[in-house]
This record gives C-alpha cells, sequence and structure tokens, in this order.
C-alpha cells in the first residue's frame, strides 16, 4: 500500500504543478466561490484554512474576508508531529515555517474541538472523504479532534474513486472541487 500511496502522490503532485496559471487562477475562484456558498461555511464563526503549498488551491484571498465580516481566522502551525492552530488577527503574521510553508508568527493558540469549520488540503481524496495526504499524518491527527464540519479541498482531477486507506485515516466529510460538492452524508 505504501507504494501505492507514493505513485498516487507522484503522480497527482506532477499533475497539479504543472497546471498552468491562468487554468489554476481560474479553478481556485471556482473552489472558493464553493466553499463559501457553504451553509456550513456561512454559518461558522472559527474556521481553519491553510496556506498553500505544492500547487494546492489557494485559499489565501478569503483570510481578508474572513476577517473583515467578523469571523474568526485559525491556520496551522507545525509543532513538533503536530499541528497547532493559531487565531490570527492578520495574515501578516505569516512568514516561512516548517516544510517552508508560511505559518502564523503571532496569534492565540486554540484547541481543534474549538473549530466551527476545518477546511484542509490533500494531495487526493475519494468520493467517500478519505483523504491522501504528503504522508506525515498531521492532518490525519488534527482531524481526529475535530468535532466540527471538514472540508477538503482540491483540484477535480485529484478525486479518485478510492484512496488507499489505512486504520488511522479520517475522511472530511465534504470535499469541494472547481467542478462540485461532494457529501458524505
Amino acid at each position: 500500500m505504501i507504494v501505492e500511496k507514493g505513485e498516487i502522490r507522484k503522480e497527482i503532485l506532477k499533475r497539479r504543478v504543472s497546471l498552468p496559471y491562468s487554468l489554476r487562477s481560474s479553478y481556485d475562484e471556482r473552489i472558493r466561490e464553493k466553499l463559501v456558498s457553504l451553509p456550513e461555511f456561512s454559518g461558522a464563526h472559527r474556521i481553519l484554512l491553510y496556506c498553500p503549498v505544492k500547487g494546492e488551491p489557494d485559499l489565501s484571498p478569503l483570510f481578508g474576508l474572513l476577517l473583515e465580516s467578523g469571523k474568526r481566522l485559525v491556520l496551522p502551525k507545525v509543532d513538533g508531529e503536530e499541528l497547532s492552530l493559531i487565531e490570527v488577527e492578520s495574515p501578516l503574521c505569516l512568514s516561512k515555517g516548517t516544510f517552508n510553508i508560511p505559518e502564523p508568527q503571532e496569534g492565540v493558540k486554540i484547541e481543534p474541538e474549538m473549530l466551527e469549520l476545518a477546511v484542509v488540503p490533500g494531495v487526493a481524496f475519494d468520493r467517500e472523504g478519505f483523504r491522501l495526504g504528503f504522508g506525515k499524518g498531521y492532518y490525519d491527527r488534527l482531524l481526529e479532534r475535530v468535532r466540527a464540519p471538514t472540508v477538503g479541498v482540491a483540484y477535480s482531477f485529484q478525486v479518485l474513486s478510492r484512496v488507499p486507506r489505512d486504520s488511522w485515516d479520517r475522511p472530511v466529510d465534504i470535499v469541494v472541487t472547481e467542478k462540485e460538492v461532494i457529501r458524505r452524508y
């Protein structure tokens, strides 16, 4: 199974980073529109987003939108083997952190149980909400503790019929792509 996961990662990442900028920009905008139109998004006050890396869909234009609307923006920060969740007041507090991913350098640490919506990236998803990440398990460990609705975002080519899974893998409730919203429930 490890080899299969590695092969899927390699193929999807290659395809994701080679996506032309104009197409990526268009897809990202459609993903953001679908995400903010979810009732789970509009009803949530404290929302976890992420900073994109390696061609992940870019949700960063939503950072300011959230803060301007009075919602709370929460971003992940690698803290050893876990992701710490930091509630930020401005995206200006970001700087390169672990794995060269922008991370908050200031803000209030919160517990995963305090989230009202968690939006997470993935290398691949399937229609049952299972995700394949980079293999470090950061988001799997985080999702174990999240009690709020969870949303995976990806480009449509990242949605497979089935991703390889292990006993510790946690599915998301919803997958949003530029083409559709897939609900597990």
